[in-house]
Protein backbone atom coordinates (compact mmCIF):
# COMPACT_ATOMS: atom_id res chain seq x y z
CA UNK A 1 0.00 0.00 0.00
CA UNK A 2 1.14 3.52 -0.85
CA UNK A 3 2.52 5.44 2.20
CA UNK A 4 -0.26 6.85 4.77
CA UNK A 5 1.20 10.50 4.39
CA UNK A 6 -1.86 12.26 4.34
CA UNK A 7 -4.39 10.74 6.86
CA UNK A 8 -1.04 11.05 9.82
CA UNK A 9 -0.36 14.54 9.12
CA UNK A 10 -4.10 15.27 9.34
CA UNK A 11 -4.04 13.07 12.31
CA UNK A 12 -1.21 15.05 13.92
CA UNK A 13 -2.83 17.99 13.13
CA UNK A 14 -5.40 17.55 15.48
CA UNK A 15 -3.56 16.17 17.67
CA UNK A 16 -1.56 19.16 18.24
CA UNK A 17 -4.87 21.14 18.33
CA UNK A 18 -5.67 19.19 21.37
CA UNK A 19 -2.44 19.76 23.28
CA UNK A 20 -1.09 16.48 23.99
CA UNK A 21 1.72 15.66 26.97
CA UNK A 22 5.05 16.52 25.38
CA UNK A 23 6.89 13.72 23.95
CA UNK A 24 3.30 11.98 23.33
CA UNK A 25 3.59 11.85 20.09
CA UNK A 26 7.55 11.66 19.33
CA UNK A 27 7.08 8.14 17.35
CA UNK A 28 4.23 9.85 15.23
CA UNK A 29 6.47 12.31 14.07
CA UNK A 30 9.22 10.20 13.07
CA UNK A 31 6.78 7.97 11.31
CA UNK A 32 5.49 10.72 9.40
CA UNK A 33 9.34 11.64 8.11
CA UNK A 34 9.93 7.91 7.21
CA UNK A 35 6.25 8.71 4.86
CA UNK A 36 7.43 11.39 3.43
CA UNK A 37 11.00 9.52 2.53
CA UNK A 38 9.04 6.70 1.32
CA UNK A 39 6.71 8.73 -0.75
CA UNK A 40 9.51 10.47 -2.87
CA UNK A 41 11.07 7.16 -3.27
CA UNK A 42 8.29 5.83 -5.24
CA UNK A 43 7.38 8.72 -7.10
CA UNK A 44 6.10 8.57 -10.65
CA UNK A 45 6.83 10.91 -13.41
CA UNK A 46 8.20 13.64 -10.72
CA UNK A 47 4.83 13.26 -8.39
CA UNK A 48 5.45 11.37 -4.75
CA UNK A 49 3.37 8.58 -5.00
CA UNK A 50 0.58 9.69 -2.87
CA UNK A 51 0.40 13.28 -4.70
CA UNK A 52 1.75 16.71 -3.73
CA UNK A 53 -1.30 17.06 -1.41
CA UNK A 54 -0.97 14.55 0.85
CA UNK A 55 3.05 15.68 0.74
CA UNK A 56 2.52 19.06 1.42
CA UNK A 57 -0.51 17.91 4.13
CA UNK A 58 2.83 16.58 5.68
CA UNK A 59 5.66 19.12 5.60
CA UNK A 60 2.62 21.33 7.12
CA UNK A 61 1.74 18.58 9.99
CA UNK A 62 5.66 18.34 10.71
CA UNK A 63 6.14 22.51 10.50
CA UNK A 64 3.13 22.85 13.37
CA UNK A 65 4.99 20.44 16.08
CA UNK A 66 7.92 22.51 15.08
CA UNK A 67 9.80 20.20 13.62
CA UNK A 68 12.54 20.77 11.24
CA UNK A 69 12.24 19.26 7.67
CA UNK A 70 15.10 18.39 5.40
CA UNK A 71 16.04 21.16 2.48
CA UNK A 72 15.71 18.19 0.05
CA UNK A 73 11.89 17.80 1.04
CA UNK A 74 11.15 21.04 0.89
CA UNK A 75 12.81 21.71 -2.76
CA UNK A 76 10.58 18.92 -4.08
CA UNK A 77 7.30 21.13 -3.35
CA UNK A 78 9.21 24.29 -4.59
CA UNK A 79 10.56 22.60 -7.81
CA UNK A 80 6.98 21.33 -8.51
CA UNK A 81 5.49 24.78 -7.92
CA UNK A 82 7.40 26.65 -9.89
CA UNK A 83 7.08 24.31 -13.06
CA UNK A 84 3.03 23.91 -12.52
CA UNK A 85 2.91 20.54 -11.23
CA UNK A 86 0.76 21.09 -8.39
CA UNK A 87 -2.74 21.20 -10.58
CA UNK A 88 -4.70 22.87 -12.68
CA UNK A 89 -8.15 24.08 -11.88
CA UNK A 90 -10.09 22.18 -8.72
CA UNK A 91 -7.13 19.92 -7.64
CA UNK A 92 -4.81 23.19 -7.06
CA UNK A 93 -6.92 25.03 -4.84
CA UNK A 94 -6.39 22.15 -2.33
CA UNK A 95 -3.09 21.09 -3.15
CA UNK A 96 -2.06 24.42 -4.08
CA UNK A 97 -3.13 25.80 -0.27
CA UNK A 98 -1.33 22.59 1.73
CA UNK A 99 1.76 23.70 -0.09
CA UNK A 100 1.28 27.32 0.57
CA UNK A 101 0.40 27.06 4.40
CA UNK A 102 3.56 24.50 4.52
CA UNK A 103 5.81 27.04 3.25
CA UNK A 104 4.40 29.67 4.89
CA UNK A 105 4.63 27.86 8.52
CA UNK A 106 8.40 27.45 7.44
CA UNK A 107 9.22 30.42 7.16
CA UNK A 108 7.03 32.15 10.26
CA UNK A 109 8.32 29.59 12.21
CA UNK A 110 12.26 30.13 11.22
CA UNK A 111 12.42 26.57 10.25
CA UNK A 112 14.34 27.28 7.59
CA UNK A 113 17.63 29.28 6.51
CA UNK A 114 16.87 33.38 5.67
CA UNK A 115 17.32 32.57 1.17
CA UNK A 116 14.68 29.79 1.35
CA UNK A 117 12.56 31.38 3.42
CA UNK A 118 12.31 34.07 1.64
CA UNK A 119 11.68 31.80 -1.60
CA UNK A 120 9.19 30.31 0.31
CA UNK A 121 7.23 33.35 0.95
CA UNK A 122 7.20 34.61 -2.78
CA UNK A 123 5.80 30.71 -3.54
CA UNK A 124 3.06 31.10 -0.87
CA UNK A 125 1.94 34.51 -2.33
CA UNK A 126 2.38 33.33 -5.61
CA UNK A 127 -0.25 29.74 -5.48
CA UNK A 128 -2.45 32.32 -3.24
CA UNK A 129 -2.93 34.62 -6.24
CA UNK A 130 -3.26 31.42 -8.30
CA UNK A 131 -5.94 29.99 -6.24
CA UNK A 132 -7.88 33.33 -5.97
CA UNK A 133 -8.18 33.84 -9.85
CA UNK A 134 -10.12 30.18 -9.72
CA UNK A 135 -12.97 31.76 -7.65
CA UNK A 136 -16.41 31.26 -9.40
CA UNK A 137 -18.84 33.98 -9.69
CA UNK A 138 -20.62 32.41 -6.88
CA UNK A 139 -17.65 32.83 -4.22
CA UNK A 140 -16.83 29.00 -4.57
CA UNK A 141 -13.09 28.46 -5.30
CA UNK A 142 -12.38 25.15 -6.76
CA UNK A 143 -15.05 23.65 -5.14
CA UNK A 144 -17.22 24.15 -1.58
CA UNK A 145 -15.00 21.86 -0.16
CA UNK A 146 -11.96 23.64 -1.31
CA UNK A 147 -12.52 26.78 -0.83
CA UNK A 148 -11.79 26.62 3.78
CA UNK A 149 -8.39 25.84 2.23
CA UNK A 150 -8.35 28.76 -0.14
CA UNK A 151 -9.42 30.93 3.04
CA UNK A 152 -6.78 29.30 5.17
CA UNK A 153 -4.48 30.40 3.01
CA UNK A 154 -5.47 33.92 2.37
CA UNK A 155 -5.39 34.61 6.20
CA UNK A 156 -2.40 33.22 6.69
CA UNK A 157 -0.12 34.77 4.12
CA UNK A 158 -2.38 38.05 4.26
CA UNK A 159 -2.79 37.52 0.64
CA UNK A 160 -6.55 38.72 -0.57
CA UNK A 161 -7.65 38.97 3.26
CA UNK A 162 -9.12 42.57 2.73
CA UNK A 163 -10.56 42.28 -1.01
CA UNK A 164 -13.59 40.79 -2.09
CA UNK A 165 -12.17 37.38 -2.27
CA UNK A 166 -12.42 36.83 1.16
CA UNK A 167 -15.73 38.08 2.08
CA UNK A 168 -17.31 36.43 -1.35
CA UNK A 169 -15.27 32.80 -0.38
CA UNK A 170 -17.12 33.75 3.38
CA UNK A 171 -20.59 34.33 1.96
CA UNK A 172 -20.45 30.86 0.28
CA UNK A 173 -19.18 28.83 3.07
CA UNK A 174 -22.15 30.53 5.14
CA UNK A 175 -24.52 29.70 2.52
CA UNK A 176 -23.57 25.89 2.19
CA UNK A 177 -22.56 24.96 5.59
CA UNK A 178 -25.11 22.07 5.68
CA UNK A 179 -22.15 20.18 2.98
CA UNK A 180 -19.69 20.19 6.16
CA UNK A 181 -21.30 17.13 7.62
CA UNK A 182 -18.20 14.84 8.80
CA UNK A 183 -15.19 15.33 10.99
CA UNK A 184 -12.57 16.01 8.25
CA UNK A 185 -14.79 18.55 6.24
CA UNK A 186 -16.00 20.55 9.77
CA UNK A 187 -11.83 20.15 10.47
CA UNK A 188 -11.61 22.52 7.55
CA UNK A 189 -14.25 25.41 7.72
CA UNK A 190 -14.36 25.61 11.66
CA UNK A 191 -10.54 27.60 11.72
CA UNK A 192 -11.70 29.77 9.06
CA UNK A 193 -15.60 30.22 10.66
CA UNK A 194 -13.41 32.24 13.67
CA UNK A 195 -10.62 33.76 11.16
CA UNK A 196 -7.55 31.30 12.05
CA UNK A 197 -5.85 28.76 9.87
CA UNK A 198 -4.22 25.56 10.69
CA UNK A 199 -0.97 27.75 10.85
CA UNK A 200 -2.51 29.25 14.71
CA UNK A 201 -2.46 25.80 15.98
CA UNK A 202 1.35 25.80 16.10
CA UNK A 203 1.56 29.17 18.49
CA UNK A 204 -1.17 28.00 20.64
CA UNK A 205 -0.65 28.04 24.09
CA UNK A 206 -1.82 25.12 26.10
CA UNK A 207 -3.36 25.21 29.35
CA UNK A 208 -4.99 22.63 31.48
CA UNK A 209 -8.57 23.07 30.79
CA UNK A 210 -11.57 21.17 32.11
CA UNK A 211 -13.38 18.48 30.08
CA UNK A 212 -16.82 19.80 29.19
CA UNK A 213 -17.66 18.16 25.81
CA UNK A 214 -20.77 16.65 25.39
CA UNK A 215 -22.50 15.01 22.47
CA UNK A 216 -24.31 16.63 19.89
CA UNK A 217 -27.86 14.59 19.26
CA UNK A 218 -28.10 14.87 15.64
CA UNK A 219 -31.64 14.46 14.40
CA UNK A 220 -32.17 12.30 11.56
CA UNK A 221 -33.04 13.27 7.82
CA UNK A 222 -37.12 13.77 7.84
CA UNK A 223 -38.31 11.11 5.59
CA UNK A 224 -39.56 12.65 2.52
CA UNK A 225 -42.87 11.03 1.10
CA UNK A 226 -43.50 9.55 -2.37
CA UNK A 227 -40.77 8.31 -5.04
CA UNK A 228 -38.71 9.89 -7.67
CA UNK A 229 -36.87 8.84 -10.72
CA UNK A 230 -32.92 9.53 -11.20
CA UNK A 231 -30.95 9.00 -14.99
CA UNK A 232 -27.89 7.23 -13.53
CA UNK A 233 -24.74 7.73 -16.76
CA UNK A 234 -21.57 6.04 -16.74
CA UNK A 235 -19.05 7.64 -19.27
CA UNK A 236 -15.68 6.65 -19.59
CA UNK A 237 -13.84 8.57 -22.13
CA UNK A 238 -10.39 7.77 -24.16
CA UNK A 239 -8.00 6.51 -23.09
CA UNK A 240 -9.56 4.11 -20.60
CA UNK A 241 -12.68 3.33 -22.71
CA UNK A 242 -13.15 3.13 -26.47
CA UNK A 243 -16.91 3.93 -26.15
CA UNK A 244 -17.81 7.19 -23.98
CA UNK A 245 -21.40 6.20 -22.36
CA UNK A 246 -21.16 2.83 -20.71
CA UNK A 247 -24.24 2.42 -18.52
CA UNK A 248 -27.80 4.89 -19.21
CA UNK A 249 -30.71 3.91 -17.11
CA UNK A 250 -33.72 5.76 -15.27
CA UNK A 251 -33.29 4.49 -11.65
CA UNK A 252 -36.62 4.49 -9.07
CA UNK A 253 -35.96 5.56 -5.66
CA UNK A 254 -37.82 7.44 -2.65
CA UNK A 255 -38.14 11.05 -2.85
CA UNK A 256 -35.41 11.30 -0.20
CA UNK A 257 -32.92 8.51 -1.55
CA UNK A 258 -29.74 10.15 -1.65
CA UNK A 259 -27.13 9.34 -4.72
CA UNK A 260 -25.70 6.60 -2.64
CA UNK A 261 -28.80 4.87 -2.69
CA UNK A 262 -29.54 5.49 -6.28
CA UNK A 263 -26.10 3.75 -7.41
CA UNK A 264 -27.87 0.45 -4.56
CA UNK A 265 -30.98 0.89 -6.28
CA UNK A 266 -29.57 0.30 -9.70
CA UNK A 267 -27.45 -2.15 -8.15
CA UNK A 268 -30.29 -4.42 -7.38
CA UNK A 269 -32.48 -3.38 -10.38
CA UNK A 270 -29.33 -5.34 -12.45
CA UNK A 271 -27.04 -6.98 -10.50
CA UNK A 272 -25.32 -8.11 -13.34
CA UNK A 273 -24.90 -5.40 -14.87
CA UNK A 274 -24.58 -2.83 -12.96
CA UNK A 275 -21.97 -2.76 -9.97
CA UNK A 276 -20.16 -0.34 -7.59
CA UNK A 277 -17.43 -0.26 -4.97
CA UNK A 278 -16.47 2.70 -2.39
CA UNK A 279 -14.05 3.00 0.02
CA UNK A 280 -14.31 4.97 3.33
CA UNK A 281 -12.14 7.94 3.61
CA UNK A 282 -11.78 10.89 5.93
CA UNK A 283 -14.16 12.44 4.08
CA UNK A 284 -16.62 10.50 4.01
CA UNK A 285 -17.10 7.32 0.57
CA UNK A 286 -15.33 7.56 -2.35
CA UNK A 287 -16.42 6.00 -5.76
CA UNK A 288 -13.40 3.28 -6.83
CA UNK A 289 -14.99 0.74 -8.79
CA UNK A 290 -17.90 1.64 -11.64
CA UNK A 291 -18.82 -1.30 -14.13
CA UNK A 292 -15.54 -3.07 -13.35
CA UNK A 293 -13.57 -0.05 -14.05
CA UNK A 294 -11.48 0.95 -11.31
CA UNK A 295 -10.10 4.54 -10.22
CA UNK A 296 -6.31 4.51 -9.06
CA UNK A 297 -3.91 6.93 -7.53
CA UNK A 298 -1.40 5.85 -9.70
CA UNK A 299 -3.43 6.42 -13.22
CA UNK A 300 -4.01 9.60 -11.66
CA UNK A 301 -7.91 8.64 -12.34
CA UNK A 302 -10.98 9.16 -9.93
CA UNK A 303 -14.80 9.48 -10.39
CA UNK A 304 -16.04 12.66 -11.16
CA UNK A 305 -19.89 13.26 -9.90
CA UNK A 306 -21.55 14.98 -11.97
CA UNK A 307 -25.72 16.79 -12.58
CA UNK A 308 -26.04 16.52 -15.80
CA UNK A 309 -24.74 18.19 -18.19
CA UNK A 310 -21.47 19.29 -17.33
CA UNK A 311 -22.11 20.41 -13.41
CA UNK A 312 -20.05 19.37 -10.62
CA UNK A 313 -21.35 17.83 -7.45
CA UNK A 314 -20.46 19.92 -3.98
CA UNK A 315 -21.27 17.01 -1.95
CA UNK A 316 -20.16 12.94 -1.81
CA UNK A 317 -22.46 10.26 -2.90
CA UNK A 318 -23.96 9.88 0.74
CA UNK A 319 -24.88 13.57 1.20
CA UNK A 320 -26.13 14.33 -2.38
CA UNK A 321 -29.59 14.02 -2.62
CA UNK A 322 -30.76 14.38 -6.42
CA UNK A 323 -34.14 16.13 -7.85
CA UNK A 324 -37.01 14.18 -9.62
CA UNK A 325 -36.12 14.04 -13.33
CA UNK A 326 -32.61 15.39 -12.55
CA UNK A 327 -29.33 13.25 -14.34
CA UNK A 328 -26.76 11.93 -12.49
CA UNK A 329 -22.97 11.31 -14.25
CA UNK A 330 -20.18 9.15 -12.85
CA UNK A 331 -17.41 10.04 -15.50
CA UNK A 332 -13.75 8.76 -14.61
CA UNK A 333 -11.68 11.59 -14.73
CA UNK A 334 -8.04 12.55 -15.11
CA UNK A 335 -6.58 14.78 -11.85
Amino acid sequence: EPPQTGRLALYLLGLRATCPPPRSHRTLVTWLKHHLEEDWIGKRDGHPLTGFYQYGLGVLALCVHHKRVREGVIRRLLTAQNYGRLGHHGSLVDTGAVVALAFTCLEQRKLVGTNLAAELRVAAHDISRDIAELQGSNGIIGNIYSTPWALQVFLATGVCQTESEFSRGMAALLENLEAFGTAATMAQVLPVLHGRSYLDIASMHCQEEPDTLTPLDMEPLAEVPGNKTVQLVVECPLPWCYELRLYDRSVPVPASASLLDVLQAAAALEPHVFKFHTQDTPHGLFLTHVLGLEARLEKRNYWQLLRGPDTPLQMGIADYRPKDGETLILRLSEW
